[in-house]
């Protein structure tokens, strides 16, 4: 694969700052009559969004289902629910009994209640064995049976799963960590290992058609780390994804993990992450996730790579934080962020690494993206309708609630700006549309 020429240092971030403008916002039209058709010239509009269409997402355990303040500290940022522990051991640690109505209770219960849709499953397949707080990788029943009754046995496992979360808006990350694990079957071998490419297409497109089978209407996707700067393991995932689109492989999106090299230590320049949105968005034609993404916070761990030297600070975590999700939110091809891990008192794999701290309070990194996602990313619109009772306004896409007041009377309404819809929406003023006033 030939390399990329690369945009240089402030020029990427310029870009990125070009690619907001025009890729995350759409002009909007919004006309306001009364029943009789006559326009509402001169009605006072505010227009604010309340959410956004681009996925900005954390994380959730089981163990974190009903912790208040898990629950609330997410919702304060977040809008997309990465799912932790599908991985088929910890899902399934007793044959025949998958946790299936403790996560469905948590989807249709607290997580539609404040407006949570959108989730990713992590994940259907992971060939490597270990154990640790929250079970083990692979059931441990699994191996009572034959090599090829596990074969049949991942298949069911993958087609359960696909068709009992189908009424659920989920990406599923169907294969996880594929060029640096071992393939399916290959259990003589280390969990870790580097397989030929051509060795572990095949189980990879099982896995994804299986799941399409299922659900036709599940977005798939496969998950692998140390994939951002060039190196041999993003030549190896070039090369996986390549084969599987020749093969037709049913695979819609592209999973990225944002914490290697050096486990969050690596600090990625402005060049390698616009570079591999090329590599893996443009050049694919596939839409990106950032599934796990994390830097370190931890003063006594160096700063890696070249961009910046020193030690981390949770003051470099929130720069280098804040300088990630300006170049993926100014890409295209980027549809979600997954931080991969919300406070300090439960880090997902390494201490602090976290937005919060061990008591729940915000790192300057919560504080810097805040500002990103609810500030500086979301339109608020105070106008005056025009004499034709008209309002426009450019905005980033997602949903929108609108206040409209005139002659003491005051009227509520929500819209969606969406990329591929029409951005003209039309509104009446009569007593359906939740007037609020006397």
């Amino acid at each position: 694969m030939g390399l990329l020429p690369v945009v240089q240092g402030a020029s990427v971030l310029e870009l990125a700052a070009r690619g907001v403008v025009e890729h995350r916002q759409g002009e909007a039209e919004l006309v306001f009559r009364h029943p009789d058709g006559r326009p509402a010239a001169g009605a006072r509009v505010e227009v604010r969004q309340i959410g956004h269409e681009f996925r900005f997402g954390n994380v959730f355990r089981p163990r974190h289902y009903t912790n208040a303040l898990y629950r609330a500290r997410f919702r304060e940022l977040f809008n997309f629910v990465s799912l932790l522990e599908f991985n088929w051991g910890q899902y399934e640690p007793e044959e025949g009994r998958p946790r299936l109505a403790e996560r469905l209770d948590f989807i249709n219960g607290w997580c539609r209640e404040q407006g949570l849709t959108r989730f990713y499953g992590h994940m259907l397949v992971w060939t490597p064995q270990r154990r640790d707080r929250s079970g083990s990788l692979l059931p441990e029943w699994l191996f009572q049976y034959s090599p090829a009754e596990r074969d049949q046995k991942l298949r069911q496992r993958i087609e359960r799963e696909a068709r009992d979360y189908r009424a659920v808006d989920l990406v599923w990350d169907v294969v996880n960590e594929a060029v640096h694990c071992r393939r399916w079957g290959a259990w003589d071998k280390d969990g870790w290992v580097d397989e030929p490419i051509p060795d572990i297409v095949p189980y990879v497109s099982n896995a994804l058609v299986w799941a399409h089978a299922a659900n036709p209407a599940a977005r798939l996707l496969i998950n692998d780390y140390r994939v951002i700067p060039r190196g041999r393991y993003r030549d190896r995932y070039v090369e996986l994804i390549r084969r599987l689109q020749e093969d037709g492989a049913p695979l819609h999106a592209v999973g990225i993990q944002a914490h290697e090299p050096d486990r969050g230590a690596y600090w990625f320049s402005p060049e390698e992450i616009w570079e591999a949105c090329e590599v893996f968005g443009t050049r694919t034609g596939l839409p990106i996730y950032f599934t796990e993404f994390w830097y370190t916070s931890d003063r006594a761990r160096p700063i890696t790579g070249a961009h910046r030297q020193g030690n981390w600070s949770p003051e470099r975590q929130a720069e280098a934080i804040e300088e990630f999700y300006r170049v993926a939110f100014g890409h295209p091809a980027v549809e979600a962020i997954i931080y991969f891990g919300l406070t300090d008192a439960d880090p997902p794999a390494f201490p602090q690494v976290c937005l919060l701290d061990e008591q729940y309070r915000p790192k300057p990194a919560w504080q810097r993206l805040r500002r990103l996602i609810k500030e500086e990313w979301t339109t608020r619109v105070t106008a005056t309708a025009s004499p034709e009772g008209r309002v426009r306004f450019r905005g980033f896409y997602g949903t929108y609630e609108v206040h409209v007041a005139e002659n003491a009377r005051q009227w509520r309404f929500t819209f969606a700006l969406r990329r591929d819809q029409p951005a003209r929406r039309e509104f009446t003023l009569d007593a359906a549309s939740s007037p609020t006033g006397p």
